[in-house]
């Protein structure tokens, strides 16, 4: 199956599907992405509909709470969510046990609809990711997300080739059944299958913006998305913080501008993370020695850690900061702006395009 389209994509789900349409089977499953992801999802299971019968599609949580009634996107298909305690076995992969939804069984075809923006592991998000992750079990996100996993040579921000990381989720996906992938990358829709999608959609991205001068402070602006816990929303800090070359002087100070309305989260996942948090000294340096912390989760303090040998975070814009000062962190209310530098670094979108030193 070889996708027919321009290297940057088309313009709307539909245009991407004609070019390339999904596998066809009998009973359909529609593996979609929850509310932290900026994906049109009802556009994206329209456009699917009249290629598909016998279709549901499930909501691809991780370990992610589940989403709430009134969340929940519209779809013309029954739509389902995920439970990664209810999953069957796949195959076991570079010693990871493989496993995926219990809403898989029986299924003919299994497509994934999810986004390729910059990851902090896989390099991007998106292919098989929607299913292998998305739909996986919890002991496979358990094993997939290891302290040893995580910071392995070849693991990071944009990196594709070469990165084992990358390689375990599309082994995953591939033992997953996953033929065909809907995947959208800054306002482009892609379609076809996941490595060749995965390719395509990461090469039409600019993610990068160089500059010439190391800051002394940065401001990120946490779009409302990802804006929703501080598990989300620190991502944008260590993407920055713990890329190639990040654009800040030894000591500089981030301010993370997000709103974590639930805290440090509550998704089984985010707990686990907020449990390690108050249980380790700030800046949880404990979290990069001795015995590796246990659960997914767990890695995204890992992550902070390693930020945290380097550079300040200050987390502004705080709608809960009691929720993260418990865990040692800095948390003000006041927006970035009335504690920011006049001339600290601006971030816009550190989901999608981040600077860095030129080299």
């Amino acid at each position: 199956m070889t996708p027919l389209r321009p290297a940057a994509g088309f313009p709307t789900p539909a245009e991407a599907i004609a070019a390339c349409p999904p596998p066809r089977g009998g009973r359909t499953v529609i593996a979609i992405p929850d509310g932290t992801r900026p994906v049109d999802v009802p556009a994206a299971l329209a456009a699917l509909a009249p290629w598909v019968t016998d279709a549901r599609a499930v909501v691809g949580l991780g370990l992610h709470r589940p989403m709430l009634a009134h969340e929940l996107p519209g779809s013309p298909f029954p739509l389902l969510q995920h439970d990664p305690d209810q999953t069957d076995p796949t195959a076991v992969v570079d010693g990871i046990p493989g496993s995926v939804s219990h809403h898989l069984r029986g299924a003919d075809v299994v497509v994934g609809v999810g986004i390729v923006e910059l990851h902090q592991y896989a390099g991007f998000s998106g292919g098989h990711k929607a299913v292998s992750v998305g739909l996986g079990g919890r002991a496979t996100l358990d094993a997939l997300h290891a302290r040893e996993r995580v910071v392995a040579q070849g693991v990071g921000l944009g990196a594709i080739e070469g990165n084992p990381f990358r390689a375990a989720v599309d082994a995953l996906g591939e033992a997953a059944r996953v033929r065909w992938v809907l995947n959208v990358a800054n306002g482009r829709w892609f379609a076809g299958p996941p490595r060749q999608v995965l390719a395509e959609a990461s090469a039409s991205l600019d993610c990068w913006l160089d500059v010439d001068e190391a800051a002394s402070s940065a401001a990120l602006l946490v779009p409302p998305r990802k804006a929703v816990n501080f598990y989300q929303a620190s991502r944008a800090a260590t993407y920055l913080g713990l890329s190639a070359r990040p654009p800040l002087l030894p000591g500089a100070t981030i301010y993370l501008d997000a709103a974590c309305v639930e805290g440090m989260g509550e998704g089984s996942g985010e707990q686990a993370f907020a449990d390690l948090a108050r249980r380790l000294p700030y800046p949880w340096a404990d979290a990069l020695t001795g015995a590796p912390p246990v659960g997914a989760g767990t890695q995204r303090l890992v992550m902070l850690a390693l930020l945290l040998q380097s550079y300040r975070l200050v987390v502004t814009g705080c709608a809960r900061p009691d929720a993260l000062r418990a865990c040692g962190l800095d948390a003000r209310p006041e927006p970035a702006q009335l504690h920011a530098p006049a001339d600290a670094l601006l971030i816009a979108d550190p989901f999608g395009r981040l600077p860095r030193l030129r080299a």
